[in-house]
């Protein structure tokens, strides 16, 4: 079932999907990143100031609001989920939202039933890690197009931005 592109819920999310990419470009050039290539996130939060602790916890990730601003992410998750929890922590300290836990759900509510600020952490996440411009490279590169490619094509693009596979086919189906 999609999204009806004239709901305000639609337009809202669309505003704040909008707002998240704008942001990730100000934060990946403050960061001395191009618009293309693949970042650590770890090495964004260094220049920005917050420290990243991987702890042996149950949840997705912890931001810290504080005069030493820190992220907990758990040493738990998979690689490519730890990258995209610390981007999405990141995202609440850009956007000044106050310290967060995000627990592990197995049932991810829909975007409508979800709180705008985590809406706005995860677009800025994904646009983050998986830039428009870096994703059209990554597929003329290698000569496929974004709608034919084959679950081992998408893998290995996803495997270059350091996401899992589910995570780049969402971003290319919402938000690109």
């Amino acid at each position: 079932m999609s999204a009806n592109p004239y709901s305000s819920t639609f337009l809202d999310q669309k505003a704040l999907a909008t707002k998240g990419m704008q942001q990730s470009i100000t934060i990946r050039m403050k960061a001395g990143m191009d618009l293309v290539s693949p970042v650590c996130v770890y090495g964004i939060c260094d220049t920005l100031g917050v420290n990243v602790r991987f702890n042996d916890i149950n949840m997705e990730g912890m931001y810290d609001r504080s005069s030493k601003p820190r992220i907990h992410i758990s040493a738990l998750r998979p690689l490519a989920r730890r990258n995209f929890t610390c981007a999405h922590e990141l995202g609440h300290h850009v956007f000044n939202h106050g310290s967060t836990i995000d627990e592990l759900r197995e049932d991810h509510a829909k975007n409508s039933d979800r709180p705008p600020e985590e809406i706005l952490a995860d677009a800025f996440a994904a646009f983050l890690l998986m830039p428009t411009l870096g994703l059209r490279e990554a597929f003329t590169r290698r000569k496929l197009d974004p709608n034919r490619a084959s679950a081992a094509e998408m893998y290995a693009i996803a495997c270059n931005f350091g996401v899992g596979q589910s995570t780049l086919v969402n971003h290319l189906a919402y938000a690109v």
